[in-house]
This record gives C-alpha cells, structure tokens and sequence, in this order.
C-alpha cells in the first residue's frame, strides 16, 4: 500500500498516525507537482485531497477519517478501537468534538490573523468560537481520570489519531498569530501535547508536521 500525503496537512497526519501507531508497511509518498490538476490524480481522488490511500490492487480510498476506519477493520491485530461499545463511543465523541469544534473553527483564524488589515472584530468572535470548542475537548479529556497520557483509555486509539494533529494546529495557530494564551483556561488539552510523546508513532507525526512547516515558512520566505 502506499498512501499520498502532505507533511503538514492534518489530515493526511491523521491518516499517517494510524499507520504508524498499527505499524503497517505502508509507503507515505508526496504527491506529484501537479496533483491538483494530474487527470491521473483525480482518479485517485474526485475531490482532488490528500491524503489518499492506495491499495496494492490499485484501488483508492481517500479522506482520512475513511482511511483510519478502513485501516482499522483490514488490520485489527494491533487496535486502535476500544472493544467496548461505550468506550468506542467515547473515543467517536473525542474525535468528533476536535474536528467539528476545534478543529472547525481553527482554520478560519489563519486567514484572519495573515490578512493585511486585519479585522480585530472577526478575530475575537473567531477566538470566541474556537474558545467554546476547547473548552467542550478540555471537559472531555479532564473527565477521564484513567486517560493517561492519550485521549482515552491509557492506550493510543483513533481519537489520538486526530488530536495529534489538531493540537499540533492549535500550537502553529498560536506561533503564527502571537496570542500564545489560547489554550491557558484548557489545561488538559494543553497539556496533551507532551503526553502524547509517550507514544513514537503520536511524536513522529507531530515531528513530521513541524519539519514540514518548516518547509512551507522557508518557501513562503522565498515567495514560493
């Protein structure tokens, strides 16, 4: 298998953290320069992202939370779901609240914050959405006495997956916009990303997205 990814993209991290953390012989591949207009990858993938997962018949299947569900029932020897329903439940709601209420409401702030005028009203409402997210994840996370270092359970699951990558997002968003403060009410999930280097698969992946915004700052630099 191989899998097409971008080093800072979060979502193919999250595709590219499940690998790791199942130890599957995957291939991780930069797509090619002209991806976004390749015929070829559009084949791939309709909706011309990465990552996308390529099979070894040559079938495809794109959109990382797909990939992890997938990797997840073709490869069960090492899990990243818990067995119990609840406690798979409990991992879903982790997953779900990063990405349609952290996650969600991230994105827009670089944009925001990179504007040449930057509109200090948008921001603080922005701030504001993004607040309410956080502390919704941090509740999560503080209630689960027995989550160790991980999202859930003591043991690397699905949801670390995902919070890897967001909370490495949230860390480029603070850098980024100088409001370093973001995640001072949100304990738990601030605290999260020393935990997960508890696990080499988590800390290769976030070591994986600094070295890669490393790349795009240099190139941005450039004017690339």
């Amino acid at each position: 298998m191989k899998l097409y990814s971008l080093a800072l993209s979060p979502f193919a991290a999250r595709a590219r953290a499940a690998i790791y953390a199942k130890d599957l012989a995957v291939d991780i591949l930069t797509p090619p320069e002209d991806w976004r207009t390749s015929p070829a990858f559009r084949a791939l993938n309709p909706m011309v992202r990465v990552p996308v997962l390529v099979l070894d018949d040559g079938r495809s299947i794109p959109e990382s939370g797909v990939i992890v569900e997938y990797l997840e029932d073709a490869f069960p020897a090492v899990p990243l779901r818990p067995a119990d329903p609840v406690d798979g439940a409990r991992v879903r709601l982790l997953t779900a609240v990063a990405d349609h209420y952290v996650m969600r409401e991230t994105f827009p702030l670089f944009a925001l914050f990179d504007s040449k005028t930057p509109d200090e009203g948008a921001i603080q409402a922005q701030l504001a959405k993004l607040d309410t997210g956080l502390g919704q994840l941090n509740a999560l996370l503080a209630d689960d006495a027995a989550r160790g270092p991980f999202a859930f359970g003591g043991r690397v699951t699905t949801a670390d997956a995902w919070l890897t990558p967001v909370r490495y997002t949230l860390e480029g968003l603070m850098r980024f916009s100088g409001r370093t403060h973001l995640l001072d009410r949100h304990a738990a999930v601030a605290g999260y990303a020393q935990g997960l280097r508890e696990s080499p698969a988590l800390a290769r992946v976030w070591d994986e997205m600094e070295e890669g915004l490393r790349a795009y700052m240099k190139a941005r630099a450039a004017g690339g």
